[in-house]
């Protein structure tokens, strides 16, 4: 039974790769980076909450926390880009 309209079977689509059914590298680095970027922006925001309910300061500390967290977020897809552009 064809499957979309092709001639390959939908068992073939769905079945593992032929390497031991780990998954390819680039897969191994999205999820790095989804864990860095997030770990990132997450820390600085809740820094800067942090810091403005101490300091009873409104949105100031949470913006630059935000700012930060952006900013280490950027630096790491370039280190983990510049890294990958290595190899």
């Amino acid at each position: 039974m064809p499957a979309f309209g092709g001639d390959t079977p939908l068992a073939v689509l769905v079945t593992k790769p032929e390497g031991g059914g780990s998954p390819p590298p680039s897969m191994g680095i999205a999820f790095d980076l989804g864990v860095r970027l997030g770990i990132s922006v997450i820390l600085g925001l809740g820094g800067g909450l942090l810091l403005d309910s101490w300091l009873k300061t409104s949105p100031i500390f949470t913006l630059v926390g935000m700012v930060l967290g952006i900013g280490a977020a950027m630096y790491t897809i370039w280190d983990v880009a510049r890294d990958a552009m290595r190899r």
